[in-house]
């Protein structure tokens, strides 16, 4: 049996970390526990994206398909979170996430994110900007690897 998230366990991650103990209870009691078998598809490109996912063991690769190939665009191994477009307006997965190998991972619906995110609170300003923070470092990464491969052209985000 896979057994309940607890409010502990959630501030294991950094994302939660600090977080008041009745904030994390409650995303605690809507998360969910999951194990999928290496090659599980836990969320489809241009489908719902309405759970934010974080990874307790085992790899997730993201692939996108362009031009008819597919191309791996990254990978999330434990601590990291992913699926963090069910917080944009459009909630759509951007990418395919496959599990590399066995995965076990959190499942927290999107809404009560948002509800907390949009709540005008201490805790929802910190959220705000750890989720922020997140989207700044794969904005980084992503970056350095068009430096890397020296990829010249004109960047629109950021």
């Amino acid at each position: 049996m896979i057994g309940p998230v607890t409010a502990a366990e959630l501030g294991g991650f950094s994302l939660f970390r600090g977080l008041p103990d009745e904030d994390r209870t409650a995303l605690a009691a809507v998360a969910e526990r999951r194990e999928l078998a290496d090659g599980a598809i836990l969320h489809a490109e241009g489908g719902p994206a309405l759970e934010l996912y974080l990874v307790e063991r085992g790899q997730v690769t993201l692939r996108v398909f362009r031009e008819g190939h597919t191309i791996i665009v990254g990978t999330f191994g434990p601590n990291e979170p992913l699926g963090w477009s069910c917080l944009r307006e459009d909630p759509v997965a951007l990418t395919t996430a496959r599990a590399s190998g066995p995965l076990r991972l959190i499942a927290i619906p999107a809404e009560p994110l948002l509800a907390l995110m949009s709540s005008g609170s201490a805790v929802g300003r910190t959220l705000v900007q750890r989720f922020l923070n997140v989207a700044a470092l794969n904005l980084a990464a992503t970056r350095e690897q068009i430096v890397r491969h020296g990829r010249e052209g004109v960047i629109t985000g950021g």
